[in-house]
């Protein structure tokens, strides 16, 4: 098979008349134009790959319980279910949180369905997702804010440490993880979600001041490192305050551990309205005037 592919190759190449002496004078626009080529031979080489030897393998049982996944999730949620969002999103929360596979929705939302705005990179920064995190704020107009670290954290392990031989991709977004080097501990993973909080609060301070936004800094302890339980949703900076004591007496965070109110009772045939101030901003939805109101 390799040998058909790089035959077919060797064809193409021949057919637009490339030697090896020619390639140094060669312009770049010729030179694009032999890269589309081999990309596509390429492609349509995994293709065969994929269909003949993944077919047989982990590939196939993990997309086959995906999908009956999916099917289960459709018997289990009918129509109904999708209507306050079909049509378009009215999130109550921007998520930034790590990719880890450990780390997910159904841990901080049992229902996140039109419900969390969800971004995920390593590392849950805001410096490599800027735009998913200010569509949130600006556009969805969601109060909250909550930035998500966890323990154990692959990309707090990596950037305390040397990570020179890394792809050049993986560098760019470890170069934004600012922690002590030779530290992967829990002390880092939260120094990096206060610093997360920070930039949010330079970023959205206009928001912040003005009660629009609340940012919340927490760490998933899927370990019990903070003694709190196994599964746990720790809240440690609340706008940028991260004394605990102080936190503790914060009006937000008072009545947390009650019961929340009913999952029907969060959707209604109304859609919510965004902020006024918030509406004002977002150019997608230009305002209509208002009769009888001076200074409109």
């Amino acid at each position: 098979m390799k040998l058909s592919v790089w035959g077919a190759l060797f064809g193409l190449l021949c057919a637009v008349g490339v030697h090896a002496a020619d390639l140094s004078a060669m312009s770049d626009a010729e030179k694009e134009r032999i890269r589309v080529i081999v990309k596509e031979a390429i492609r349509e080489y995994a293709a065969t790959l994929n269909d003949k030897q993944q077919a047989t393998g982990a590939t196939k049982d993990v997309l086959r319980e995906i999908m009956q996944s999916n099917r289960d999730f459709m018997r289990k949620n009918g129509p109904a279910h999708f209507g306050h969002f079909a049509d378009s999103q009215h999130p109550r929360a921007t998520v930034i949180t790590c990719s880890d596979s450990r780390v997910h929705t159904h841990a901080i939302d049992a229902t996140p369905d039109g419900d969390l705005f969800m971004i995920r990179n390593i590392g849950n920064q805001i410096a490599t997702s800027e735009g998913s995190v200010e569509y949130g704020v600006h556009h969805l107009h969601t109060p909250l804010l909550l930035i998500v670290g966890h323990v154990g954290c692959g990309a707090i392990k990596a950037a305390s440490s040397d990570y020179s031989k890394e792809s050049p991709s993986i560098q760019r977004e470890l170069d934004t993880i600012q922690i002590p080097k030779g530290d992967s501990g829990l002390s880092s993973v939260k120094l990096n979600v206060n610093n997360q909080v920070r930039r949010a609060m330079d970023k959205f301070e206009q928001e912040v001041i003005g009660g629009r936004l609340t940012v919340i800094g927490a760490a998933y302890d899927f370990r019990n490192e903070m003694r709190q339980g196994m599964g746990r949703l720790n809240i440690f900076n609340v706008n940028g305050e991260t004394d605990a004591a102080k936190i503790a007496k914060l009006e937000l965070m008072q009545g947390l551990e009650a019961p929340a109110a009913k999952r029907a009772a969060r959707y209604s045939s109304v859609r919510r309205a965004p902020p006024a101030k918030a509406a004002e901003e977002d150019v997608a939805e230009p305002e209509k005037p208002v009769k009888h109101k001076e200074g409109h």
